[in-house]
């Protein structure tokens, strides 16, 4: 089924908050551990002013700030059985989804947040300074 971007207002929750939840929902499984090392990148990071995020039950949600109206392209993240799934849907309909061992989760996210969004994992965004040569 293809879809159209997010269609409703997407209503962004601090990141702070965002792993408040997850820490709680973290059980002896670790379903949630891959989705709370990716809300710890962010704000480790210090992407928190370029990217917002909200949840829908055990799903990461994720765009590029200043958020606009509907329909808004996202990021979503689901963790399940040792799997990570990272998909981007757009309002054009192009989505793109791929599905990880969960290990690989902070990494493919950053990956799409490059790709997709053009944010790199930096203070701005921007890609890291190359070192002189």
């Amino acid at each position: 089924m293809r879809t159209l971007g997010w269609s409703t207002e997407f209503r962004e929750k601090p990141w702070h908050t965002i792993a408040a939840r997850l820490h709680g929902a973290l059980d002896d499984s670790a379903t949630y551990e891959p989705v709370l090392e990716i809300v710890d990148s962010i704000i480790a990071f210090e992407t928190e002013a370029l990217l917002a995020g909200t949840t829908s039950m055990v799903d990461l949600i994720v765009t590029r700030k200043p958020v606009t109206p509907p329909p808004v392209d996202v990021v979503t993240v689901r963790s399940a059985y040792g799997w990570i799934t990272i998909e981007h849907i757009t309002h054009t309909g192009q989505n793109d989804r791929i599905q990880r061992p969960a290990q690989d989760a902070v990494a493919l996210f950053w990956r799409f947040m490059i790709e997709k969004f053009g944010i790199h994992p930096t203070p701005t965004g921007a890609p890291p300074d190359r070192p002189s040569t």
